[in-house]
């Protein structure tokens, strides 16, 4: 009896995780969908670069959990617009990672200096929100919310990647992008500023090894501010 309900577990274990898998699949595909349907039907062609805030949470113990700054850089388009609000996508390069400050002791056990290691993940972002709008003569404010999903890439931790060998990384992070920002219109030019922040639906990696019992989850935490410049079809 013991033995089959171990079977039963495992395979009752096997049918989440396939259903988990195939769900990224569908959001993935629902948001390259969307994304080739917005160019499609494209009013704003537009690029957003800026500052990536990131920093890793964990449960065990504390790992990469200071903030790290990248350079974030997305193409878009925003399209089915109307007075008072618009759809967005958009597909880029973002980093998710942190920084441990280590303390360096000399032959005595001195403190002798801190040093910075940066830990560091390579993705491909794609997001689509839906936007609400505050226009007001040639500008207008907006709120928005929508999925997204990072794709990994690469990794381009530092040479003291051994640091991080004993974690397993995600290879696609769905989940949601909460966004606001101000567009201001100069004929068919538009500049603007967008401040967004990124959840994650699932931990970006986990430790190979259980410790304690049990694994150590690393979580991401991600903040995209960003200058927007966009021309108008």
């Amino acid at each position: 009896m013991l033995f089959e309900n171990e079977i039963l577990k495992r395979y009752i274990r096997s049918l989440l995780y396939k259903d988990i898998c195939d769900m990224k699949k569908v959001i993935v595909c629902l948001l390259l969908a969307l994304s080739n349907f917005s160019l499609l039907s494209s009013q704003v062609i537009k690029i957003e670069n800026g500052l990536s805030i990131s920093s890793m949470n964990s449960t065990k113990f504390n790992l990469l959990n200071d903030n790290l700054y990248t350079y974030s850089v997305l193409l878009g388009c925003d399209y089915l617009e109307h007075r008072y609000f618009y759809l967005s996508s958009g597909i880029g390069y973002i980093q998710k990672g942190g920084v441990d400050n280590v303390i360096q002791l000399d032959e005595n056990a001195h403190p002798l200096t801190i040093i910075s290691i940066k830990g560091k993940w390579d993705y491909l972002h794609l997001n689509t929100s839906f936007r609400i709008k505050y226009p007001f003569k040639k500008n207008h404010l907006y709120i928005g919310a929508g999925l997204k999903a990072d794709v990994r890439t690469s990794s381009t931790d530092s040479n003291h990647s051994y640091l991080y060998e004993g974690y397993k990384m995600a290879s696609i992070i769905p989940g949601m992008k909460i966004e606001m920002g101000f567009n201001r219109e100069m004929k068919r030019l538009i500049i603007g500023v967008n401040a967004s922040y990124l959840i994650d639906f699932k931990n970006a990696g986990k430790s190979i090894l259980l410790i304690d019992g049990a694994h150590n989850n690393l979580s991401a935490s991600n903040a995209l501010l960003s200058l927007t410049l966009g021309y108008r079809l």
